[in-house]
């Protein structure tokens, strides 16, 4: 669990480095671009499937920090749990009067609520940053979606309009 925790940390921390562009964002438009300009061409359906697309990006990227949220819940149960086991143990050990045994088992029942606290703490303050993160890339990602969706539109009643002037004139 800590050692979860530290390679997350780590992860943020990279992730901080690294997000001075849009750098998450590009990289949406780089792998979908000919699934984008399918759905611009499909000028009935285009804002559906454009937001059905952001829709499934979302849902994988949401799905990442699940192993986080995961951490959040877990880690003060195993504090719990590593603090019952010792006090067990803690709880024997007065029973034959050895107190500095007693004291041991009580340090390791203490250490591990600590530990469980701190790594519930520190998974959620993670994945509080990485939400925060992912809801600005969805939302520049469905901004840069509907000025391009904008602009096709507009090309296509260009080109309508275009066409009946030249059908007027034909005439």
């Amino acid at each position: 669990m800590v050692c979860w925790i530290a390679w997350s940390c780590g992860a943020v921390v990279r992730e901080a480095l690294s997000r001075k562009g849009e750098g998450r964002v590009n990289a949406f438009f780089e792998q979908n671009k000919e699934e984008i300009i399918n759905c611009l061409s499909d000028q009935e359906n285009a804002d559906i499937n454009l937001t059905e697309l952001v829709q499934r990006w979302e849902k994988k990227e949401n799905e990442k920090l699940d192993r986080i949220r995961f951490l959040i819940k877990v880690a003060p149960s195993l504090g719990l749990v590593g603090t019952l086991i010792p006090m067990g143990q803690a709880l024997a050990t007065l029973s034959t009067g050895d107190m500095s045994a007693m004291a041991n088992h009580m340090v390791i029942a203490f250490t591990a609520t600590i530990i469980g606290l701190t790594s519930g703490i520190v998974a959620y303050m993670i994945s509080l940053k990485k939400e925060q993160w992912l809801a600005k890339d969805f939302l520049t990602c469905e901004a840069l979606l509907e000025r391009q969706l904008r602009a096709a539109m507009q090309d296509h009643k260009s080109d309508t309009i275009v066409q009946e002037n030249n059908r007027s004139v034909l005439s």
